[in-house]
């Protein structure tokens, strides 16, 4: 399976770096786009622009910055089976849903919705206006899937990483990977009671 990854500039870079291993892992072919806006949320958060590009490098077969507007992956005769945005930026959501490809990403991105091709978009934005919701809401119309980086308190996470690989886990599904990232409900109680946690025995 070719999947287009594309990381744009939004909090959240670890779920971009932990969906890319993931694909890799799951022996999907990888070609990702990262935005500028993302390097410099790296330098935030994830290790540092250089550092991250290197962890990206090693799961990607390509890796493409955004202004990189010839790159092959820009074309719809590419063969890209599905893409994913992690995260996806507000930006790139609202160019994606209004048709404005003024860069890579959301040309590549663009042009598999134009296909009709599998798209999953994880954002991580809190509160989200009118705005947000009508351009959320017209790329799920487009055929996009849109995962938002929440926590499933059924799984039971305790650290960073299981609640990361819960969100991980929902866009593998999205994209028909098989995996085993996360906890999935069942009628059983989860190991780890939310409540008591934070409020002791009742």
């Amino acid at each position: 399976m070719r999947v287009l990854l594309v990381v744009s500039g939004a909090s959240g870079l670890v779920v971009g770096l932990r969906l890319a291993e993931a694909l890799s892992a799951a022996g999907a072919e990888l070609h990702t786009v990262v935005t500028p806006e993302a390097l410099l949320v790296a330098d935030y958060e994830c290790m540092g622009r250089r550092g991250f590009v290197e962890a990206l490098r090693r799961f990607s077969k390509n890796l493409y910055l955004s202004t990189e507007l010839d790159a092959p992956v820009a074309s719809s005769s590419h063969p890209i089976d599905a893409g994913a945005a992690a995260p996806a930026s507000m930006r790139l959501v609202a160019s994606l849903a209004q048709g404005i490809h003024s860069d890579l990403a959301s040309r590549a991105l663009g042009s598999l919705l134009r296909s009709r091709k599998r798209v999953v978009l994880i954002f991580r934005e809190a509160p989200l206006g009118p705005v947000e919701l009508r351009n959320l809401y017209r790329l799920a119309e487009m055929g996009a899937v849109i995962v938002p980086a929440v926590i499933g308190l059924y799984s039971g996470a305790e650290t960073l990483r299981e609640a990361v690989d819960f969100v991980v886990g929902k866009a593998l599904d999205a994209l028909g990977i098989e995996n085993k990232l996360y906890r999935r409900w069942s009628r059983e109680a989860p190991p780890r009671d939310p409540c008591r946690a934070f409020y002791g025995q009742s």
